[in-house]
Parts: structure tokens; sequence; C-alpha cells
């Protein structure tokens, strides 16, 4: 479309942009009726709706195999830690019967009445020192129900952490109200008479320079004189990208390690155009291809010596804002309005724009 909302448009008003879109690209329509031309539009909004719905299917997989080797990881190093800990504990606890054995095993063939007294003393012991260790099983498991304390304290510090110019009368008091199983009942009341504390600028990743810009929260690549643009943003250790080309097509889409993002989005940009006339391909195959290709291209990096990274996150400038919000699917007309920083990080799904005829 040439301007305007997609939303509530006639049929005919719908069709004459089409053959303009046609027109300018220098496509012709081939004599195609307005049914048929509008046919074509539907088949190709259909196919960004599968590949959309692809690409998150990619994502969350590759997030899910994420996620268990960081569980996997963490139970790893926690048996480990447990393993001693149970160790420590059960020597602990059972010292008061090695000290009984010991005795046992020290009386002669034939006690004596005054020896008999003394293991018998020595067993009462130690029933009431087990009895009362403060290493008793149900203690060990949680001391004094600390668990339920801890969860508490925790969640009044990490509320109370995020203010400035609180009273330290009134942050004591909640602390203690913790410790002492009360409930926090006035915690946010307490937090709201503070200032929320400035957040630092995100540091810019190795891989931005020239054409980069920080997006709220992601960064995009659009090279001078090009409608294609790549959005990325990390996701664990690695970087997940997505091509979009000038017309609101998501191209390509996957996930490359961070040394790998300076060289490849400049060549999933390079392909844009292809890739737009051509979609008979699913996007998280193109997207691996070009990763593989690039890493068979490009000199390797030298890992002993890491990038400087820019002392200053390039800014974007207006062009580049109204291009990587105008033709990606993601982005309404409302939001692009504002800001273009609060625009480009808070924007919700809204239906792209009619793509070029497909060959």
């Amino acid at each position: 479309m040439t301007g305007g909302s997609v939303w509530n448009t006639p049929a005919a008003e719908r069709v004459a942009a089409l053959r303009e879109r046609y027109a300018a690209a220098g496509e012709p329509d081939a004599g195609l009726s307005d049914l048929e031309l509008l046919n074509a539009a539907y088949e190709s909004v259909l196919r960004e709706q599968i590949d959309t719905r692809d690409r998150y299917m990619g994502l969350l997989t590759g997030r899910r195999k994420h996620d268990d080797a960081v569980q996997d990881a963490a139970a790893r190093g926690l048996a480990g830690r447990a393993e001693r800990y149970a160790r420590a504990a059960v020597s602990r606890y059972m010292s008061p019967y090695h000290g009984l054995l010991n005795r046992i095993e020290s009386l002669p063939d034939r006690p004596g009445a005054r020896q008999m007294e003394g293991l018998r003393q020595a067993a009462e012991m130690v029933r009431h020192e087990l009895r009362y260790t403060p290493e008793h099983p149900a203690q060990l498991q949680d001391p004094e129900g600390a668990r339920h304390t801890l969860r508490t304290l925790r969640h009044v510090v990490g509320v109370l952490d995020e203010r400035e110019g609180l009273n330290g009368d009134d942050v004591l008091r909640l602390v203690k109200n913790a410790l002492n199983d009360e409930a926090p009942t006035d915690l946010f009341a307490v937090a709201d008479r503070g200032t929320a504390k400035p957040t630092p600028p995100p540091q810019a990743p190795p891989f931005a320079g020239p054409d980069w810009a920080a997006l709220g929260g992601f960064w995009a690549y659009q090279p001078d004189g090009s409608g294609a643009h790549v959005k990325a943003y990390p996701v664990g250790e690695d970087w997940y990208l997505d091509l979009w080309s000038d017309g609101g097509q998501m191209l390509a889409f996957g996930t490359v390690p961070e040394t790998e993002v300076a060289a490849l989005a400049p060549a999933l940009v390079a392909r844009a155009d292809d890739w737009a006339r051509d979609r008979s391909e699913y996007a998280w195959r193109r997207f691996a291809n070009a990763a593989q290709a690039t890493r068979t291209t490009s000199p390797r990096p030298d890992r002993s010596e890491p990038a400087p990274a820019p002392e200053r996150a390039p800014q974007p400038n207006g062009s580049r804002v109204r291009a990587a919000t105008a033709t990606s699917p993601v982005r309404p007309p409302s939001v692009i309005a504002t800001s273009p920083a609060t625009a480009l990080a808070s924007a919700h799904p809204a239906p792209p724009a009619a793509p070029r005829r497909s060959r």
C-alpha cells in the first residue's frame, strides 16, 4: 500500500494500490483481473503467516533446548554440592553414636558394675543429645522454617532495591517484619515514597558499527540505500537474527554466535531482493545456508583479542526508523507516530502490507 491504514479499505482501492505497486516495481500484472490480483495478494499474505508461524516454532524449539541445557548444568553442579553437604550432615548427626560405640568396644570381657553404670549414663546422654540437637534431620531440611522467611526477605529486598531516597526506619522495620514472619503489608506503599533508580544504557555489542542502531532492547542493521533490514537480539549466549524486506516480508531467521553477526547481517541484506521474489524455500533454511556460506568465506576472528566495542552506541536516524517500523509487519501505524526508540520497543503485531506477487 502507498499509505494509510490497511483496514476497512474498499476492494477497488486495494486493487488500484496493488497495480500501482506492480507498476512501480516494473513488474506488469500480466492482464490479471481484479479477482485474480486480490487472490494473488491473499496467497502471499497466507504464505507470510505460514513463515511467521514457522519462525516462532523454531524459536520456541531453540529456547526449549537452551533451557534444558541450563537446567542440566545447574542440576549437575548442585548434585555434587548436595552430596558433600549430606555426608557432612550425617557425619555430625552420627557423632554421638560413634562415641557410644567406642566406649562399648573398650569394655573388658567381664565388665564390672561401675563400668556398666557408666555405659548406661553414656547411652542416656547420647539419647538426650540426639533428641535436642539443633542438627536434627527435620531441622537440617528446613531449620526453623527458614525457607519461607528467606523467600519473604528476598521479596522485600528485591522491591526496595529498585528505589532510591527511602526512609531508613521504614526499610529496617520491613526487614525485621520479614525475619519475624510478619507479612509486609505496606511494602509497596513504602517503595512508592522513593524514586526509581536510573538504569544505565545497555552496552553495545562487539558487532555494532556503521549501519547498526540500538532500538530499545534490540539492534537493527540497515545500510544506506537499502529498504531491507536485519533485527537482532540476544538469546542466551547467542544472537537471534531475522531479515525483513522493504515490503514487510520476513525472509529469513535463525540464531548464531555473537562473533558471526557482523559478517552475517550484510550477507542477509544482500540476498533480500532475490529472496523477496522467490519464496519457495523455508526461511530458516535460507538463514542456515547463508550462515554456513558466510563462515566458509569470512576469515576467522582472532579469539585471543576480542573486538573492541564502540564507545557510543549509534543512534537511529529518522529514515531508518521509518523503514524499520513501516516495513515490518510487527509495527502498527499508531506506534510509528511515537518516538523511534519507544515505537520499536513497545510495538504489537499488526498485519503486513501486501507483498509483491510471487513468481
